[in-house]
């Protein structure tokens, strides 16, 4: 068992259970990717392969920023690299972890109802395209809101 898990469960009764109000859950790495981030990291991970280009891999912190985007536009009828607060694509990267890339990219769709037709439209605009297969970026995360949907890719290098 963990150290820290071992001192959280020597607690006292009444301090274990505020404290388990205030924590963050605990979540396994698997069980934070959702089914749709998995079926567009295979997606782009096909495109690259095509190129013979590095595989991408799952960022913890960029799925968290997609999903806070997604989520924000979503609750703002917003789309925009531009946040609706003048937050900017590194402003949101770095808010989930500041020293974790020195470069960063952002792909935005809307209205797209699944995983293959945002893929799909990302790879038909040039600049989204060049995104997803920049060789430099290793990282991505993914996140999606809304019933239109709104649907973020970000990547780190």
């Amino acid at each position: 068992m963990n150290h820290s898990l071992r001192s959280i469960l020597q607690l006292p009764l009444p301090v274990f259970l505020a404290a388990l109000l205030i924590l963050p859950p605990l979540q396994t790495k698997v069980e934070a990717q959702q089914g749709y981030q998995r079926q567009l990291l295979r997606l782009h991970n096909r495109e690259r392969a095509r190129r013979n280009i590095r595989p991408l891999r799952l960022h913890g912190a960029l799925n968290r920023a997609s999903i806070r985007y997604a989520r924000v536009m979503n609750a703002n009828d917003h789309w925009s690299h531009t946040g609706p607060d003048g937050s900017t694509v590194r402003d949101r990267v770095e808010a989930e972890c500041a020293t974790c890339f020195r470069g960063w990219g952002e792909n935005l769709a809307k209205g797209q109802r699944n995983p293959a037709q945002a893929t799909r439209a990302w790879m038909q605009s040039p600049g989204h395209r060049r995104n997803i297969l920049r060789r430099s970026f290793r990282r991505v995360g993914f996140g999606r809101a809304g019933s239109a949907p709104y649907w973020v890719a970000k990547f780190g290098a």
